[in-house]
């Protein structure tokens, strides 16, 4: 039984790896022993004071993962090649070196997209600081893909790891950047992906982390930002601003903000649930419907009342609509 089980064990070992994978492998481990490992508590991390050799490093670490499929990703080389990857990406991304900073930033996000969050939990932290400091990089092509990459990163995020996080994106002061990209959007003629990727990873730390939404609700010209932003008819842009908008409710004064303007509020709500919009849209409307009626208490109630009837009226058969779905 013994030898059964090992050879069974041998042969899942080797199932998903073959000779171009392992060649792939150790021209990865040629280029990443060109410069100067060191470990910390926060894991591997390299060191690449030369160009060429960063350029180098980033390209096998794609040849890499190109080659890898889910199968193969099991397999203990692919695993115990995850921690150098990250490490090694990380430091280039930290190096802030323009000359590889658009294809180091394109790396992280097919890292994040195509190795499994439990691999990479671990690592975690060698990825989110270099890209949280990236995220207003002069060029927007890789401050785009640093904001995928760490949405992607914090919709796989579990609670063990949230405090450990939330440190991190204070210290790079990413909640202040991110308001001031959103801002930014409406007055710089920046790409549509460049305000849904922003607003995006604002709101989903809005969600996770209370206490970042001070610096958010008390940011006048942001909210006179998105006012704007909201009447721009493209979907992408309407379920961003409703996600943010949706996060911001989670508080009584982010709530209060909102409603300021409740007819404007209800009028994108009722929009977003007209049939001819893809079901996305209409699924970011009942959201923001449910965390509204979830905030609104009885003074908060009066408050809507006195300012306008028809505004809890609407806001009630959404809520319904919400529930029948």
């Amino acid at each position: 039984m013994r030898s059964s089980s090992s050879s069974k064990q041998a042969a899942d070992n080797s199932r998903g790896i073959n000779g171009h994978i392992l060649t792939l492998h150790q021209r990865l481990y040629h280029a990443l022993n060109l410069g100067t490992r060191c470990c910390d508590d926060k894991g591997q991390k390299w060191h690449y004071s030369d160009i060429e050799i960063q350029r180098l490093v980033v390209r096998s670490v794609d040849a890499f993962l190109d080659s890898i499929s889910a199968e193969s990703l099991q397999h203990q080389v692919v695993k115990e090649s995850v921690g150098d990857i990250v490490g090694a990406v990380g430091s280039i991304l930290a190096s802030k070196s323009e000359a590889t900073m658009r294809l180091a930033s394109d790396i992280a996000v097919k890292i994040v997209r195509m190795i499994p969050s439990s691999m990479l939990q671990p690592h975690f932290s060698n990825l989110i600081h270099p890209l949280s400091s990236l995220l207003s990089f002069r060029e927007l092509r890789v401050a785009i893909s640093c904001a995928s990459a760490l949405n992607l990163i914090l919709s796989n995020l579990t609670s063990k790891r949230e405090k450990k996080v939330w440190e991190i994106l204070k210290t790079t002061n990413v909640v202040g950047d991110l308001v001031e990209n959103v801002k930014g959007y409406s007055t710089e003629n920046k790409a549509t992906e460049y305000f849904q990727e922003m607003a995006s990873l604002l709101s989903k730390i809005l969600w996770r982390w209370p206490p970042s939404r001070f610096h958010v609700w008390t940011d006048k010209k942001l909210f006179s930002i998105l006012d704007t932003v909201k009447l721009n008819p493209d979907c992408s842009i309407k379920i961003a601003v409703m996600q943010l908008f949706s996060a911001l409710a989670l508080c009584g004064n982010g709530t209060n903000k909102l409603l300021e303007d409740g007819e404007g509020l209800v009028k994108i709500m009722v929009d977003s649930l007209d049939s001819s919009n893809p079901y996305s849209v209409q699924i970011e409307g009942l959201r923001l419907a449910q965390c509204l009626m979830v905030a609104i208490d009885t003074e908060l109630l009066s408050f809507i009342l006195f300012r306008s009837s028809s505004f809890f009226l609407s806001l009630t058969l959404i809520y319904f609509n919400c529930s029948d779905k």
